[in-house]
């Protein structure tokens, strides 16, 4: 399918429900890699290329704060967080680990100005996609939403 086919728009608050193909590397068993995929820190290095082509939006390289940008206004920054088993972390990477500190202040104020897209692969191949605005995720204060929430989240 060409690639100018497999574009979506961007819809705030709605799931699209999507099945990966094609996903392989040289010889592993398909079973392997669906388990890697299934694992938030693999998966979202390719999510956030994959989002690009499929939503027309451009990715930024790095820690920035941010993974995509709108191409016509880069103003406009998407930040990509994975629905795991364990729940989403949605807040910044800096505020989470070992010797790190949360920041109410800090996080409200960078959620605000952010939108997310926030993707499960928690059924992978099977995923599921949802845009959200920071300021609708504040009322999950401490920047994560429980596994619990995961129907709630994305019906």
């Amino acid at each position: 399918m060409p690639e100018t086919e497999k574009k979506h728009l961007i819809e705030f608050d709605k799931t699209i429900n999507h099945t990966m193909e094609g996903c392989s590397f040289d010889i592993l068993p398909i079973e392997t890699v669906n388990e890697i995929f299934k694992d938030g820190r693999s998966f979202s290095h390719f999510m956030e290329r994959w989002l690009e082509k499929i939503f027309g939006l451009k990715h930024v390289k790095g820690c920035k704060g941010h993974d995509l940008v709108d191409p016509s206004n880069d103003e406009i920054k998407y930040e990509v967080k994975t629905f795991t088993k364990g729940g989403c972390r949605f807040c910044s990477s800096n505020m989470v680990g070992v010797g790190r500190k949360f920041n109410q202040e800090v996080f409200e104020e960078k959620t605000k100005k952010l939108l997310f897209c926030i993707v499960s692969n928690i059924d992978f191949p099977n995923i599921k996609i949802r845009f959200v605005k920071g300021v609708d995720l504040l009322e999950y204060k401490t920047g994560k939403i429980p596994s619990k929430d995961f129907v709630k989240f994305f019906d």
